[in-house]
Protein backbone atom coordinates (compact mmCIF):
# COMPACT_ATOMS: atom_id res chain seq x y z
CA UNK A 1 0.00 0.00 0.00
CA UNK A 2 1.35 3.43 -0.47
CA UNK A 3 0.39 6.47 1.41
CA UNK A 4 1.28 10.39 0.38
CA UNK A 5 2.05 12.60 3.13
CA UNK A 6 -0.19 15.67 2.50
CA UNK A 7 1.49 18.26 3.94
CA UNK A 8 4.75 17.47 1.98
CA UNK A 9 3.51 15.48 -1.02
CA UNK A 10 5.92 12.82 -0.38
CA UNK A 11 5.26 8.86 -0.56
CA UNK A 12 4.97 6.64 2.38
CA UNK A 13 5.92 2.85 2.38
CA UNK A 14 5.44 0.31 4.82
CA UNK A 15 7.31 -3.50 5.14
CA UNK A 16 6.95 -6.07 7.43
CA UNK A 17 7.28 -10.00 7.05
CA UNK A 18 5.87 -12.82 6.94
CA UNK A 19 4.48 -15.33 9.05
CA UNK A 20 6.31 -17.93 7.56
CA UNK A 21 9.97 -15.41 7.88
CA UNK A 22 8.60 -15.28 11.78
CA UNK A 23 8.74 -19.00 12.10
CA UNK A 24 12.14 -19.35 10.21
CA UNK A 25 13.53 -16.86 12.60
CA UNK A 26 12.34 -18.47 15.63
CA UNK A 27 13.52 -21.75 14.26
CA UNK A 28 17.01 -20.71 13.79
CA UNK A 29 16.80 -18.20 17.02
CA UNK A 30 15.85 -21.79 18.89
CA UNK A 31 18.64 -23.76 17.15
CA UNK A 32 21.15 -21.51 18.51
CA UNK A 33 20.13 -20.88 21.71
CA UNK A 34 20.37 -25.03 22.25
CA UNK A 35 23.94 -24.87 21.11
CA UNK A 36 24.68 -21.62 22.99
CA UNK A 37 23.11 -23.56 26.27
CA UNK A 38 25.24 -26.57 25.85
CA UNK A 39 28.53 -24.91 24.57
CA UNK A 40 28.19 -22.99 28.28
CA UNK A 41 26.97 -25.78 30.73
CA UNK A 42 29.81 -28.23 29.44
CA UNK A 43 32.29 -25.10 29.42
CA UNK A 44 30.69 -24.67 33.39
CA UNK A 45 31.02 -28.14 34.25
CA UNK A 46 34.79 -28.27 32.50
CA UNK A 47 35.88 -25.46 35.39
CA UNK A 48 33.98 -27.64 37.94
CA UNK A 49 35.63 -30.81 37.00
CA UNK A 50 38.89 -29.31 36.70
CA UNK A 51 38.70 -27.08 39.88
CA UNK A 52 37.75 -30.80 41.81
CA UNK A 53 39.99 -32.76 40.09
CA UNK A 54 42.71 -29.51 41.36
CA UNK A 55 41.23 -29.94 44.65
CA UNK A 56 42.03 -33.75 45.83
CA UNK A 57 45.50 -33.14 43.52
CA UNK A 58 46.08 -30.35 46.48
CA UNK A 59 45.05 -33.11 49.39
CA UNK A 60 47.57 -35.13 47.92
CA UNK A 61 50.34 -32.81 47.41
CA UNK A 62 50.25 -31.67 50.98
CA UNK A 63 49.86 -35.19 52.15
CA UNK A 64 53.43 -35.89 50.28
CA UNK A 65 54.90 -32.71 51.17
CA UNK A 66 53.92 -33.63 55.12
CA UNK A 67 55.30 -37.14 54.79
CA UNK A 68 58.52 -35.66 52.60
CA UNK A 69 59.20 -32.87 55.47
CA UNK A 70 59.34 -35.58 58.18
CA UNK A 71 61.75 -37.93 55.49
CA UNK A 72 64.16 -35.67 55.26
CA UNK A 73 65.02 -35.26 58.40
CA UNK A 74 65.31 -39.19 58.68
CA UNK A 75 68.39 -40.32 60.76
CA UNK A 76 71.11 -41.77 58.19
CA UNK A 77 70.89 -44.92 57.20
CA UNK A 78 67.67 -45.54 59.04
CA UNK A 79 64.92 -45.67 56.34
CA UNK A 80 63.58 -48.88 55.21
CA UNK A 81 60.75 -50.12 53.49
CA UNK A 82 58.56 -53.36 53.80
CA UNK A 83 58.36 -56.23 51.66
CA UNK A 84 54.59 -54.84 50.16
CA UNK A 85 56.29 -51.28 49.65
CA UNK A 86 53.00 -49.92 51.51
CA UNK A 87 55.20 -48.52 54.82
CA UNK A 88 57.78 -47.00 55.10
CA UNK A 89 59.99 -46.58 58.47
CA UNK A 90 62.89 -43.85 59.67
CA UNK A 91 64.08 -42.41 63.25
CA UNK A 92 63.57 -38.70 63.13
CA UNK A 93 66.30 -36.53 64.06
CA UNK A 94 65.01 -34.16 67.07
CA UNK A 95 68.77 -32.13 66.97
CA UNK A 96 72.77 -32.70 67.09
CA UNK A 97 75.36 -31.16 67.87
CA UNK A 98 79.58 -32.22 67.76
CA UNK A 99 80.45 -34.44 70.79
CA UNK A 100 83.53 -34.40 72.45
CA UNK A 101 83.53 -37.87 74.15
CA UNK A 102 81.73 -40.73 74.03
CA UNK A 103 81.83 -44.24 75.54
CA UNK A 104 83.38 -46.53 73.28
CA UNK A 105 86.52 -48.76 74.81
CA UNK A 106 84.18 -49.26 77.58
CA UNK A 107 80.29 -48.78 78.64
CA UNK A 108 79.04 -45.94 80.64
CA UNK A 109 76.16 -43.66 80.67
CA UNK A 110 78.00 -40.23 79.87
CA UNK A 111 78.48 -38.21 76.68
CA UNK A 112 79.89 -34.88 76.56
CA UNK A 113 78.96 -32.40 73.89
CA UNK A 114 79.28 -29.34 72.81
CA UNK A 115 76.16 -26.92 73.69
CA UNK A 116 72.88 -28.57 71.82
CA UNK A 117 70.51 -26.06 73.22
CA UNK A 118 68.14 -28.88 73.24
CA UNK A 119 67.92 -29.38 76.87
CA UNK A 120 64.16 -27.52 76.60
CA UNK A 121 62.55 -29.43 74.19
CA UNK A 122 63.81 -33.14 76.12
CA UNK A 123 61.58 -35.48 76.57
CA UNK A 124 63.10 -38.75 78.96
CA UNK A 125 60.15 -41.02 77.45
CA UNK A 126 61.79 -41.14 73.50
CA UNK A 127 65.02 -39.39 73.11
CA UNK A 128 67.88 -40.74 72.73
CA UNK A 129 71.34 -40.67 71.19
CA UNK A 130 72.95 -42.06 67.68
CA UNK A 131 76.51 -41.80 66.67
CA UNK A 132 77.76 -43.32 63.64
CA UNK A 133 74.83 -45.25 62.31
CA UNK A 134 75.73 -47.21 59.14
CA UNK A 135 74.24 -50.49 59.25
CA UNK A 136 70.55 -50.81 59.01
CA UNK A 137 70.03 -53.81 61.27
CA UNK A 138 71.81 -52.23 63.57
CA UNK A 139 70.01 -49.04 63.75
CA UNK A 140 66.80 -50.99 64.48
CA UNK A 141 68.40 -53.40 66.69
CA UNK A 142 70.49 -51.64 68.73
CA UNK A 143 67.91 -49.12 70.40
CA UNK A 144 68.90 -49.73 74.43
CA UNK A 145 71.56 -52.86 74.29
CA UNK A 146 74.62 -52.53 76.00
CA UNK A 147 76.11 -51.73 72.65
CA UNK A 148 75.01 -50.22 69.38
CA UNK A 149 74.81 -46.74 67.15
CA UNK A 150 72.17 -46.16 69.08
CA UNK A 151 72.15 -45.62 73.01
CA UNK A 152 69.34 -46.21 75.82
CA UNK A 153 66.76 -43.16 77.11
CA UNK A 154 68.69 -39.81 77.91
CA UNK A 155 68.34 -39.64 81.88
CA UNK A 156 69.13 -35.68 82.01
CA UNK A 157 70.40 -33.32 79.61
CA UNK A 158 71.22 -30.13 81.64
CA UNK A 159 72.23 -26.63 79.82
CA UNK A 160 75.17 -25.80 79.93
CA UNK A 161 77.85 -23.35 78.06
CA UNK A 162 79.79 -24.63 76.23
CA UNK A 163 80.32 -27.93 76.88
CA UNK A 164 76.87 -30.12 78.22
CA UNK A 165 77.43 -33.71 79.97
CA UNK A 166 74.49 -35.81 78.91
CA UNK A 167 73.44 -38.85 80.97
CA UNK A 168 71.84 -41.80 79.97
CA UNK A 169 69.36 -44.62 81.46
CA UNK A 170 71.97 -47.52 81.71
CA UNK A 171 75.73 -47.84 80.39
CA UNK A 172 76.11 -47.98 76.83
CA UNK A 173 78.86 -48.28 74.16
CA UNK A 174 78.98 -47.25 70.84
CA UNK A 175 80.56 -49.42 67.99
CA UNK A 176 82.97 -46.13 66.67
CA UNK A 177 83.40 -42.68 66.39
CA UNK A 178 82.04 -40.85 64.01
CA UNK A 179 85.25 -39.36 61.51
CA UNK A 180 83.35 -36.04 61.95
CA UNK A 181 82.30 -36.59 66.01
CA UNK A 182 78.59 -35.83 64.62
CA UNK A 183 75.68 -36.97 67.04
CA UNK A 184 72.06 -36.80 66.85
CA UNK A 185 69.29 -36.63 69.33
CA UNK A 186 66.47 -38.82 67.76
CA UNK A 187 63.10 -40.22 68.67
CA UNK A 188 61.26 -43.34 68.40
CA UNK A 189 60.48 -44.29 64.66
CA UNK A 190 57.87 -42.93 62.34
CA UNK A 191 55.84 -44.99 59.84
CA UNK A 192 53.79 -44.48 56.95
CA UNK A 193 52.04 -47.04 55.53
CA UNK A 194 48.90 -47.11 53.28
CA UNK A 195 45.84 -49.33 54.47
CA UNK A 196 42.27 -49.99 52.80
CA UNK A 197 42.25 -46.30 51.36
CA UNK A 198 43.34 -44.44 53.67
CA UNK A 199 47.30 -43.35 54.48
CA UNK A 200 48.46 -43.62 58.04
CA UNK A 201 50.88 -42.16 60.51
CA UNK A 202 52.54 -44.41 63.25
CA UNK A 203 54.34 -43.05 66.30
CA UNK A 204 55.21 -43.81 69.30
CA UNK A 205 55.62 -47.78 68.79
CA UNK A 206 58.99 -47.99 69.82
CA UNK A 207 62.19 -50.13 68.02
CA UNK A 208 61.29 -53.04 65.77
CA UNK A 209 63.36 -55.49 64.69
CA UNK A 210 61.06 -55.75 61.57
CA UNK A 211 58.40 -54.23 59.34
CA UNK A 212 55.48 -55.08 57.88
CA UNK A 213 52.05 -54.61 56.43
CA UNK A 214 50.58 -55.84 60.16
CA UNK A 215 51.72 -52.41 61.50
CA UNK A 216 48.45 -50.60 60.67
CA UNK A 217 46.91 -53.31 63.09
CA UNK A 218 49.42 -53.81 65.52
CA UNK A 219 49.76 -49.98 66.62
CA UNK A 220 46.66 -48.47 65.78
CA UNK A 221 47.08 -47.07 69.13
CA UNK A 222 49.71 -44.75 67.65
CA UNK A 223 47.98 -43.53 63.92
CA UNK A 224 46.58 -40.52 62.44
CA UNK A 225 44.94 -40.67 59.36
CA UNK A 226 47.23 -38.38 56.79
CA UNK A 227 44.91 -38.58 53.63
CA UNK A 228 41.65 -40.61 52.71
CA UNK A 229 40.09 -41.71 49.32
CA UNK A 230 43.03 -43.54 47.63
CA UNK A 231 43.19 -46.83 45.27
CA UNK A 232 46.92 -47.25 46.60
CA UNK A 233 50.23 -46.01 47.76
CA UNK A 234 53.57 -47.07 47.55
CA UNK A 235 56.93 -46.06 48.61
CA UNK A 236 60.45 -46.93 47.04
CA UNK A 237 63.93 -46.22 48.72
CA UNK A 238 66.93 -46.01 46.09
CA UNK A 239 70.09 -46.31 48.43
CA UNK A 240 72.97 -43.73 48.41
CA UNK A 241 76.27 -44.53 46.71
CA UNK A 242 79.38 -42.65 46.59
CA UNK A 243 77.72 -40.21 43.61
CA UNK A 244 74.48 -39.76 44.63
CA UNK A 245 72.21 -39.11 47.95
CA UNK A 246 69.46 -41.77 48.38
CA UNK A 247 65.97 -41.24 47.20
CA UNK A 248 62.74 -41.94 48.78
CA UNK A 249 59.91 -42.44 45.64
CA UNK A 250 56.25 -42.14 46.85
CA UNK A 251 53.49 -42.68 44.62
CA UNK A 252 49.95 -42.31 45.88
CA UNK A 253 46.99 -42.70 43.42
CA UNK A 254 43.87 -40.72 44.61
CA UNK A 255 39.80 -41.68 43.85
CA UNK A 256 37.24 -38.76 43.36
CA UNK A 257 33.77 -39.12 41.35
CA UNK A 258 34.95 -42.73 40.02
CA UNK A 259 38.25 -41.07 38.65
CA UNK A 260 42.02 -41.57 39.49
CA UNK A 261 44.62 -39.15 39.78
CA UNK A 262 48.19 -40.54 40.08
CA UNK A 263 50.71 -38.58 42.36
CA UNK A 264 54.44 -38.70 42.22
CA UNK A 265 56.92 -37.42 44.47
CA UNK A 266 60.51 -37.84 45.20
CA UNK A 267 62.48 -36.93 48.61
CA UNK A 268 66.31 -36.37 48.22
CA UNK A 269 68.10 -37.83 51.34
CA UNK A 270 71.28 -36.70 52.96
CA UNK A 271 72.81 -39.54 54.08
CA UNK A 272 75.90 -38.60 56.24
CA UNK A 273 76.46 -40.61 59.75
Amino acid sequence: MRLVNEKYHIPMRFSGFTLIEMIIVIVVLGILSVGSVGFISQTAQGVIDAGERQRVASIGLVAMEKMSREIRQALPNSIRVDGTNECIEFVPIAGGSEYTSIPILTASTTITAIRTGYAGSLNTTYDRVAVFPTILSEVYGGAGPARGPISPLIATLPSATPIETITLSSNHQFPSDSPERRMFIVKDPVSFCYGAGYLYRYKNYGFQTNIGTSRPATFASGREVIASNLSGATFTYVPASLSRNGVVKINVALIDGGETQALDYEVIIRNVP
